[in-house]
């Protein structure tokens, strides 16, 4: 039945429940701290920031990427920490509120290009989970 839902979403996607791509705009928290800020244009486009605490101690990296309804997949650029990020996954609601439910990949650049062992610490991935961060008014 799972199978029969996503082919009958896809072929006939008016008739899928979608998420709104606005959905993602507004500033998400991981399960290592980090924080990111995302905005969704018209055209599905994502851009944004990634303030990560692995390992730069908050510092900020550009963030592009695109929506299609509930999926979302976007990439950063570590630059002077000599790497680069791509994560792809899904909106979810649940009790516990909003998520990005994510697989992310990260490549180092590896200093010989020949060595298929230079390859082993170079390529690494993992799952990971991001939850909104609610808005609060300033108090007066």
């Amino acid at each position: 039945m799972f199978v029969e839902t996503i082919l009958s979403d896809a072929l006939h996607p008016e008739e899928a429940k979608r998420t709104s791509v606005s959905a993602f705009t507004g500033r998400w928290k991981n399960s290592r701290g980090s924080i990111m800020e995302l905005t969704v244009h018209e055209d599905h486009h994502i851009h944004g920031s990634f303030r990560t605490e692995v390992p730069a101690n908050g510092a900020a990296f550009h963030l592009s990427g695109f929506a299609e309804g509930d999926a979302i997949s976007f990439a950063v650029d570590f630059g002077p920490r000599g790497s680069v990020a791509s994560w792809s996954g899904h909106h979810m609601t649940d009790e516990r509120g909003e998520h990005l439910v994510t697989l992310w990949h990260l490549a180092r650049p590896i200093k010989d290009p020949h060595s298929v062992a230079a390859l082993s610490g170079a390529l690494l991935s993992g799952a990971d989970e991001f939850s909104r961060i609610e808005e609060t008014g300033s108090q007066s």
